[in-house]
């Protein structure tokens, strides 16, 4: 899926985009924009909303496999194989949240797939390897823990996001309970 804009998203347009939708006046004076005008900015705000679900659930991941690690570090237990671990970790999925009562979408574009592996990777930097268990005991927990605020950043902008998105779609569906035909254009 091509940037509203028609171009190609890159880092610094995917934070511009994210700044974009959560600058108040993305808001501002929706009731008088055009329908189209309305939608445009409700589709930027789900493709913004589902780039930040999958960003979490990378950091997520992340997170994990690194805690699995410091969990089995604590308990003294044989390290399994990376495999054997990583099916064990990616099996568990994303933590339970409230639904929404919308369909979920699965499909990312390709340029969103490597924006968001692209920041999971930098919240680490130096600290993660390939095998967690190359670590040393301080940069593991280091890294669990610049991963775990990285969530909580992601989070919250995902969050504030899909209040936007909640405004946009309040809009619509005030305009097409005035006129239903609206609906169909």
């Amino acid at each position: 899926m091509p940037a509203p804009d028609g171009e190609a998203m890159t880092g610094v347009a995917r934070f511009s985009r994210t700044r974009q939708v959560l600058e108040p006046a993305f808001l501002e004076g929706i009731s008088d924009l055009s329908l189209e005008e309305v939608r445009r900015r409700r589709a930027m705000a789900l493709a913004e909303r589902e780039f930040l679900s999958f960003l979490r659930r990378l950091v997520q991941v992340r997170r994990d496999a690194l805690t699995a690690e410091s969990q089995r570090r604590a308990t003294g237990s044989a390290p399994p194989p990376l495999l054997e671990e990583l099916q064990r970790v990616l099996s568990q999925g994303p933590p339970r949240a409230r639904v929404r009562g919308e369909a979920v979408r699965v499909v990312l574009p390709a340029e969103d797939v490597e924006e968001a592996e692209r920041r999971a990777d930098e919240m680490v930097g130096r600290l993660i390897v390939d095998d967690p268990r190359a670590l040393e005991d301080e940069h593991l927990a280091e890294a669990i823990e610049v991963l775990a605020r990285g969530e909580r950043e992601v989070s919250g902008d995902r969050s504030a996001v899909m209040r936007v998105h909640d405004s946009l779609q309040d809009e619509l569906k005030h305009r097409y309970r005035e006129d239903p035909s609206r609906a169909l254009s």
